[in-house]
């Protein structure tokens, strides 16, 4: 697909959260009363979650093995690889497309930890987990993110048990609290201190209506386009929120973004000045590939952080960017767990390899702003992923 923007202008209403609604799945399946939840994604992610959790029995904790097929979820692997624990004691996490060639090496460390077994390929689906709960005194390490880590906890506060557990260099941390927050919410209760918490387990959860806020992440690419050119109204978003990309409005700003909540309404307009930027992506990684989009817009050198968490997703994000920016024109430096871009306000047409991970998506559409003829995408299905109207959406705003 060849895609040209021209500029941004008009009105977007936020797709919803799939990180937000897919928590809000898993605990409405843990509840003791019927939860209605409004505003639930259609996006591919939220849809594999539905399905997981319909397959399980909420009935007989202890049936024979159940096959919990997580399509290509890397959240609800990770987190079914726990809660499924609540309803049977042997069960195989299963997926497809990419999922099936990422390693799930530290949900495994921590389900053995508990005292499970999991038996598995070099550390690749499938995974067969069985046995029993031994042990509720834990350390985790979150070096590899939080979403293993909301598993846990999930599965801990329905499961028996006096918990205690450290939880040590954990990235990602605010989709944790976001977790914490929401099983609050649905009546959960901890003591904290510092790093550890504590608990009782088999708690009663439940929680009769709730919404899906709208997703940042989704939005956060139609915010970069709009602040390299143009104008954009977003309603939908939480201006509270826990979602930690949220905090793309920091790199916006430094970039020289003008931004103003009006009645619960994000308006957000160009740069003049397209200043260089510093960010560190290690918390919210899924802001990478089109924070290097603005990082060719800025007139300077710009300098992404936290770079080492980005091969072990869809795709090899830093590698995919890389090439993406040696087609575009534009220099780089990579020293350590950062990378220098030196960005010109510009980039050359290229041909963009998507490795069907829809956050390269949205950055070679967004690209197609800095240049004369556009940029060549080899497939954008993977949008389908976490935001379907994509595409369209992108259209809408920026060809009108």
């Amino acid at each position: 697909m060849k895609l040209k923007a021209q500029a941004y202008n008009g009105h977007l209403m936020a797709p919803a959260s799939k990180s937000h609604g897919q928590r809000l799945l898993l605990l409405a399946q843990l509840s003791a009363q019927p939860c209605q939840i409004n505003n639930l994604g259609t996006d591919r992610d939220t849809q594999a979650m539905q399905a997981a959790l319909s397959s399980l029995s909420t009935t007989a904790p202890h049936t024979p093995q159940q096959t919990i097929h997580v399509g290509e979820s890397g959240f609800a692997l990770r987190t079914l690889a726990f809660v499924g624990r609540c309803f049977c004691s042997s069960y195989q996490l299963t997926g497809s497309g990419t999922l099936l060639q990422r390693t799930h090496w530290a949900t495994i460390h921590l389900l053995e930890q508990l005292g499970l077994v999991v038996a598995h390929q070099n550390g690749q689906l499938p995974l067969n987990v069985s046995g029993e709960i031994t042990n509720t005194k834990l350390v985790v390490d979150g070096t590899e993110g939080s979403q293993y880590v909301s598993g846990l906890f999930l599965m801990a506060a329905k499961h028996p048990g006096s918990w205690q557990i450290s939880i040590n260099n954990l990235n990602s941390q605010a989709y944790f609290e976001l977790t914490l927050q929401l099983l609050q919410q649905f009546g959960f209760t901890y003591t904290q201190v510092g790093s550890d918490y504590a608990f009782e387990g088999a708690q009663e959860l439940s929680c009769p209506n709730t919404t899906v806020e709208g997703d940042w992440s989704s939005v956060a690419a139609h915010l970069v386009g709009a602040a390299i050119k143009g104008k954009i109204e977003v309603s939908g978003l939480n201006a509270m929120s826990l979602q930690p990309d949220r905090n793309l409005l920091s790199a916006l700003t430094d970039f020289g973004a003008n931004w103003a909540w009006e009645d619960d309404v994000l308006v957000l307009s160009e740069s003049a000045n397209k200043h260089p930027f510093d960010f560190d992506c290690a918390q919210q990684p899924d802001l990478f590939p089109v924070l290097v989009v603005l990082a060719c817009a800025a007139k300077g050198t710009s300098t992404l952080r936290g770079i080492q968490r980005l091969k072990n997703k869809e795709s090899d994000r830093l590698m995919v960017m890389c090439d993406a920016l040696a087609s575009w024109g534009v220099g780089y430096q990579i020293i350590g767990e950062q990378i220098d871009i030196y960005g010109t306000g510009q980039v050359n047409s290229g041909n963009i390899k998507t490795y069907k991970d829809h956050r390269i998506v949205m950055a070679g559409c967004v690209a197609s702003l800095l240049c004369a003829d556009g940029q060549a995408l080899d497939d954008t299905t993977a949008i389908e992923k976490s935001y379907p109207g994509f595409v369209a959406d992108f259209l809408h705003l920026t060809q009108a």
